[in-house]
């Protein structure tokens, strides 16, 4: 049977109708709003038309932020605050008549890595995605580790620079406060201010650089960009090698901004540390 998979986005909605064997049948797209009333018409909507002609069997609800598994609701979402405290399941089952899964949406994508991607075939998996902000999920043993109230894998969070940028969770130094889109924007208005001679300080005079004119210039040889990408990969690093440490993964997947740059591990350099574990490095 059919199911539909809803990613809800801070900026868009993406549904789509995939098969038992994972292949995507029918995908629509909608912007995201952050009123809760609309937010759920659009939901609604968007469900109504990917499956219209499709045998379903139901829906994964792919949301952000903290979840209350037994509740099926949002605790929190930095990005989406619309979003906190529905009851995704009642309400969306009620207005589609289908029954609905609610999920994280990170835990659901490293599913869906763990099933049909990067890591099919292995056990332990540890998956990050970059946007607008970082998300994560981790598979231990073939199960997804969701902790005593679901909230559990939320890799995003964790502090990688106690004295680092307000995070939108409240705390300081978060993964995501450093190695997002969001982190990535507000590099290029510092570096491009103390850089105006640059390709990247020229650009930001005319209009904000988005994420891949950064890349472009950094491509080109302009330093600015290089150090506003260094940056951000020196910060992700630090989280990637942390990850191996506790949950020492078969696989570590990335997806979102990251499918453009190269990862790859080596060996601390003797004397660097006495654990002698594998590092992770972005590169760009």
């Amino acid at each position: 049977m059919n199911a539909v998979g809803v990613d809800v986005g801070g900026t868009k909605i993406a549904a789509g109708v995939v098969s038992p064997e994972g292949k995507l049948l029918h995908e629509v797209r909608c912007p995201t709003a952050n009123a809760r009333e609309r937010l759920l018409s659009t939901i609604a909507e968007a469900i109504a038309e990917v499956r219209r002609g499709y045998e379903v069997g139901g829906v994964c609800l792919a949301v952000p932020g903290f979840i209350l598994g037994r509740e099926n609701k949002v605790m929190s979402a930095a990005n989406l605050e619309a979003i906190e405290g529905i009851p995704l399941k009642e309400e969306l089952g009620g207005r589609t008549g289908l029954q609905m899964t609610v999920e994280n949406d990170a835990n659901a994508a490293a599913w869906g890595e763990f099933r049909f991607g990067a890591a099919k075939g292995v056990e332990d998996l540890v998956f990050v995605t970059l946007g607008t902000g970082v998300g994560g999920g981790v598979i231990s043993h073939g199960v997804p580790l969701r902790g005593a109230r679901g909230t559990g894998g939320q890799l995003e969070h964790i502090t990688v620079h106690p004295a680092g940028p307000r995070c939108g969770c409240g705390n300081r130094g978060c993964l995501e406060a450093l190695a997002s889109g969001t982190a990535i924007a507000r590099r290029v208005q510092k570096v491009a201010n103390e850089r105006s001679d640059s390709a990247l300080g020229r650009l930001a005079v005319a209009r904000a650089p988005l994420g891949e004119d950064v890349l472009d210039l950094a491509r080109k040889g302009d330093k600015a960009s290089v150090k506003v990408l260094k940056d951000t990969g020196t910060w992700l690093g630090i989280g990637l090698a942390i990850f191996v440490n506790i949950f020492d993964p078969e696989v570590i997947a990335i997806g979102g901004v990251s499918r453009r740059q190269e990862i790859w591990c080596w060996s601390l350099p003797a004397g660097s540390c006495g654990c002698g574990h594998t590092r992770l490095r972005e590169i760009w």
